[in-house]
């Protein structure tokens, strides 16, 4: 009768070695662990992917160039709104009562996917629109998106 692990190989581990290593110049502490960091990292944090990469311009640069036509980011459309009302108990003046409450739940579209370098070209004409607009380096912009 043949061997179960030859009609049904295992999985294993491609990685030798610890993965990760406790940081050095951590004092331990009772109930916590000394924070650990990537074997390869383990005297000093990995600042950047690359020794050329400093800037959010380079990141941009660099993820396109490597990434290329990979995903980069998803994004869904409200196809709809449904509004619900339930009875829910809730605490009025020290008793307990039922009170009715509405929910709101949206119906979403697919993912939509946005590569790296479309993303880098949208990036790009946003950062020239500011540009345009007169703004420089030491300037700021708020953004907010409530779902972003």
């Amino acid at each position: 009768m043949p061997d179960y692990k030859t009609l049904y190989p295992q999985a294993r581990s491609s990685k030798s070695g610890p993965v990760t290593v406790e940081a050095p110049g951590f004092e331990k502490v009772d109930g916590e662990t000394i924070p650990r960091r990537n074997a390869k990292t383990k005297d000093a944090l990995k600042l950047r992917p690359q020794e050329d990469v400093a800037t959010l311009y380079d990141i941009l640069k660099y993820s396109s160039a490597k990434f290329g036509n990979a995903k980069a980011l998803g994004m869904r459309k409200i196809l709809n709104t449904h509004e619900e009302t339930k009875k829910i108990k809730k605490m009025v003046d020290g008793q307990q009562q039922e009170v009715d409450k509405k929910w709101t739940y949206f119906e979403l579209s697919d993912y939509e996917y946005m590569s790296f370098v479309e993303f880098e070209k949208q990036a790009l004409s946003l950062g020239a629109g500011f540009k345009k607009l007169g703004m420089g380096a030491t300037d700021r912009v708020h953004i907010f998106a409530a779902t972003r």
